[in-house]
C-alpha cells in the first residue's frame, strides 16, 4: 500500500490555544481513517510545519485523510497550506488537489 503524506504549514496559534497539540490533534484524525506511519514537526522557510505520514489505497482515498488533519489541526492554529505527498521510490511527489 502507498504511503502518502499530508504537510500543514502553520501560521499563527489561535488564541488560548496549545501549539504542541497541532500534531496530536492532526496524527489522530488521520489515526480514524488510515495507517498512521509517522508523524513530525518542523521549520521550512521559517514557518512550522506538521507532517503525518500514513498509508493509503490511492491518491483518491488519501485526499480526505489530507483534509480531515487540517481541519483537526486548524482547531488550535491558521493552516497556511496543506500539501499532500505520495511516495515514490526515495521521492515524494505532490499530489493534485481534486
Amino acid at each position: 500500500m502507498p504511503s502518502y503524506r499530508v504537510v500543514l504549514t502553520l501560521g499563527r496559534i489561535h488564541p488560548g490555544a496549545n501549539a504542541q497539540a497541532v500534531l496530536p490533534r492532526a496524527a489522530t484524525a488521520v489515526e480514524q481513517l488510515a495507517v498512521v506511519e509517522a508523524r513530525s514537526v518542523g521549520v521550512v522557510k521559517g514557518r512550522g510545519q506538521a507532517i503525518v505520514r500514513f498509508e493509503a489505497a490511492d491518491d483518491g482515498s488519501a485526499r480526505p485523510v489530507a483534509r480531515a488533519a487540517a481541519e483537526a489541526a486548524g482547531t488550535e492554529a491558521e493552516i497556511l497550506e496543506v500539501q499532500l505527498r505520495r511516495q515514490a521510490g526515495t521521492r515524494w511527489s505532490l499530489v493534485a488537489a481534486a
